[in-house]
């Protein structure tokens, strides 16, 4: 696991439970429930944007290997004839 995907399950796991923190505050009748609430979102949104960013650096990574690999049989093939 790269360091992507941890920091992004763990903002995501950080965010849920300051929702459900955040209705459990609604229930006990609480003014802090808001703040919960949308702590709660906002870290779960940078969680899933962090893991929807590590899955595009690699598909990216994957290509610019296979780009490359390319290039070098080219390179192999040139200097062969």
């Amino acid at each position: 696991m790269n360091k992507y995907l941890r920091k992004g399950i763990r903002e995501i796991i950080i965010g849920v439970v300051l929702v459900i923190g955040g209705y459990y505050l609604m229930e006990q009748r609480s003014n802090w429930y808001k703040l919960a609430m949308l702590i709660g979102v906002i870290v779960f949104s940078a969680g899933f944007l962090t893991l929807i960013y590590r899955m595009i650096r690699k598909v990216d990574r994957d290509a610019l290997i296979e780009m490359r690999e390319e290039g070098h049989k080219k390179d192999k093939e040139g200097n062969a004839e």
